[in-house]
């Protein structure tokens, strides 16, 4: 259907067969401006995009600089996320496990504890470690799964 046809059927509907080119034009800026606002959402309407933090990872990326933590830190990052349900299981396990740390020793006997390292430049080389050993899937996946926690929680910051 053409402009024309368009016209011509306004034009019949208002009783009138031939309209001017003013009223033409009227009658389609009008109907045009209906089309628009009925399209068109409103700018209060407009959805927002947000994101919610939960609070135990707003937390953990206040208290701890992943990229400069020490294993004493890393274990409790772990334990509050495992804790708060942020993290599974084995995650937990694979975050906390800190060779450095005897739990069964005092705290001056363990120097090591306390040494602050790069954790998520730590999952890369065990990710590279693994590939280069001919770890299987799960190895790789569970390389990943760490490094993502700590990416997000480095993100928060």
């Amino acid at each position: 259907m053409t402009i024309n046809e368009v016209q011509l059927g306004a034009g019949k509907l208002l009783g009138r067969e031939n309209l001017n080119k003013t009223e033409q034009e009227n009658m389609l800026s009008q109907r045009l401006q209906t089309v628009t606002q009925n399209v068109s959402p409103s700018q209060d309407s407009t959805p927002k995009d947000t994101v919610a933090i939960s609070n135990v990872w707003s937390r953990a990326a206040r208290d701890i600089d992943v990229t400069n933590a020490t294993p004493r830190e890393m274990m409790t990052l772990s334990s509050a996320l495992y804790t708060a349900g942020a993290i599974s299981y084995d995650d937990h396990i694979n975050l906390s496990f800190q060779p450095e740390v005897n739990l069964d020793s005092p705290l001056e006997s363990t120097p090591f504890s306390f040494e602050r390292k790069d954790y998520i430049a730590q999952w890369h080389n065990k990710q590279d470690n693994v590939i280069r050993s001919g770890g299987d899937r799960y190895q790789i996946e569970e390389t990943h799964r760490i490094q993502a926690i700590l990416a997000y929680v480095d993100s928060l910051e």
